[in-house]
């Protein structure tokens, strides 16, 4: 079982990690993989989610096809946006067309929905040849790639972040993951906080070489004080307002 008292809570761990980029809402069912991969190029690393979907169902109820959006002129694409009132239309505008056409360029075709049978690995290395999609699209495209009945994956990234803030103990299984991260994958929002988690986990505490002093929890993270040495982590939490937090939650 996990170790709760001697490290964070799930809850107080997803609302560190977690920001508004995460706030993606489950696919839709009349969205298609190509349709959803543009959602989150559109959202970008910072962007509003529902903002990006926006963009996406103004071009796709205007458009007879998506290979008519990528060889439109820019200008027209932009204009079906700014009629639809979406905010920075020419700028999603030309990443809408760039993405679609480096898509073709990848495969000749715009079909995507193979990526909802693929390995997490084989979907990661579509995203990357993209070069345009955000951290967070490869954790969103693994929680569609579920069927019913399917259990919530579970990352070697994952088990290493948990295990490194003392959340878990050493070499995690999959089930004392799942079981520490229970309330948080039933609730609303499990989307979202599945999201944080395994971005948190893959781009920030990366295996070799973690990036400790960008790290939300270093303020509670044994590995990263230990990586950074006291002074260094002192500092870093200094730089990042975490001392601050630290010194109040002691009051």
């Amino acid at each position: 079982m996990a170790k709760a008292s001697k490290g964070p809570a799930a809850a107080w761990l997803i609302k560190r990690l977690r920001s508004d980029v995460h706030k993606v809402t489950p696919r839709k069912r009349d969205m298609n993989a190509l349709e959803r991969v543009m959602a989150l190029v559109l959202q970008g690393p910072e962007g509003s989610y529902s903002a990006a979907e926006k963009a996406v169902s103004s071009l796709k109820a205007h458009f007879i096809h998506w290979n008519e959006v990528r060889v439109s002129r820019a200008f027209e694409v932009a204009d079906v946006l700014a009629e639809r009132r979406v905010g920075n239309a020419p700028e999603r505008a030309e990443a809408a067309q760039e993405y679609l056409r480096r898509v073709f360029g990848l495969q000749n075709h715009l079909e995507l929905d193979w990526l909802y049978d693929a390995s997490s690995e084989r979907r990661a290395q579509l995203l990357d040849s993209i070069e345009m999609a955000p951290a967070h699209a490869g954790p969103v495209l693994d929680l569609d790639a579920m069927e019913e009945g399917d259990l919530i994956p579970v990352s070697t990234d994952m088990k290493r972040f948990l295990s490194r803030v003392g959340a878990l103990p050493p070499s995690p299984g999959e089930k004392q993951v799942r079981s520490f991260m229970a309330s948080q994958f039933k609730n609303k929002d499990f989307f979202a906080n599945f999201v944080a988690l395994q971005v948190q986990a893959g781009e920030v505490c990366d295996s070799k070489h973690p990036h400790c002093r960008y790290c939300p929890v270093l303020d509670v993270c044994p590995h990263g004080k230990k990586m950074l040495g006291k002074d260094a982590w002192s500092a870093a939490l200094q730089d990042s307002g975490l001392a601050a937090k630290k010194k109040a939650a002691r009051r």
